[in-house]
């Protein structure tokens, strides 16, 4: 196979995503639904958009090893992959908690240029490994 060679002076292509940040509102609106009703149909709006390819990243704004959080930026943070504002903003508005009254929402554009993802499966061992995690593979 051929070694993929590359001019490390050329410009690689950018990729159009936004940096969602959201903050817990308090206190919550009163008519708003409980954060534990929300926490289901949040991880299955989630789940939708990485099927659908859309979300690069999601998670906290914490280091609970080192008892850090970044309350001046939010609770937590997803990027989402897309070309405009008006599109990352109608996927971002429709999270679940956004959409209750529970969270803010703020939107900044991330044009990523930089960075990689290391893949390996190993079919001997039934893992897969994603940079420095690994996971079992059922075998089912």
């Amino acid at each position: 196979m051929a070694e993929l060679k590359q001019d490390p002076t050329h410009p690689l292509k950018h990729e159009q995503c936004y940096l969602c940040f959201t903050t817990f509102v308090e206190p919550p609106p009163p008519d708003a639904p409980s954060r534990a009703d929300v926490r289901r149909p949040h991880k299955e709006y989630m789940a939708r958009l990485e099927s659908e390819g859309r979300l690069f990243g999601a998670g906290l704004l914490k280091n609970d090893q080192e008892n850090e959080t970044s309350s001046d930026l939010g609770y937590g943070m997803f990027i989402l992959r897309a070309e405009t504002r008006a599109e990352a903003e109608a996927i971002a508005f429709e999270e679940p908690n956004t959409k209750a009254g529970l969270r803010t929402m703020k939107v900044v554009p991330w044009l990523r240029g930089e960075g990689d993802i290391n893949i390996s499966i190993s079919f001997t061992n039934g893992t897969v490994k994603i940079d420095r995690r690994s996971y079992l593979l059922d075998n089912g």
